[in-house]
């Protein structure tokens, strides 16, 4: 009866854990990370070095509606006199290739003066913007 419990269990768990990385997968294909580094914190942040700030996932990327891919980036860069850190949400709409960025915490400020591409709930292309 214990083995039957166990085995039970176990299965259940590869059932959870292979309906996750396929409903993750096809976010996959979008690295929203890198988009974060090398064009979200350059536009807001002209002087930032995207090479030296450091970014990882609050929230993976997960499918948010059909067609509509959402993820969480929260970065960490150094200013001119003390180190910062940016949060992010974004929307990738796969149909047409473009996203909408959301600056949600900024310790900087800066994000309140404005950006030159990345506007307030604002879908841009990503072929306009010069990534692929």
């Amino acid at each position: 009866m214990k083995k039957l419990a166990v085995l039970i269990v176990l299965s259940l768990a590869v059932m959870f854990l292979s309906a996750y990385a396929v409903s993750a997968a096809p976010a996959s294909d979008f690295d929203f990370v890198r988009f974060a580094k090398e064009k979200v914190l350059t536009d807001f942040h002209p002087t930032a070095k995207p090479a030296k700030a450091v970014a990882e996932y609050t929230e993976a990327p997960f499918e948010r509606e059909p067609g509509i891919t959402r993820a969480k980036v929260h970065m960490y860069y150094s200013g001119w006199l003390r180190k910062h850190e940016m949060l992010v949400e974004m929307d990738l709409n796969k149909s047409d290739r473009s996203i909408k960025v959301a600056v949600l915490n900024d310790s900087n400020g800066m994000n309140l003066l404005g950006n030159s591409i990345f506007k307030e709930n604002q879908w841009i292309s990503l072929a306009s913007i010069g990534w692929n």
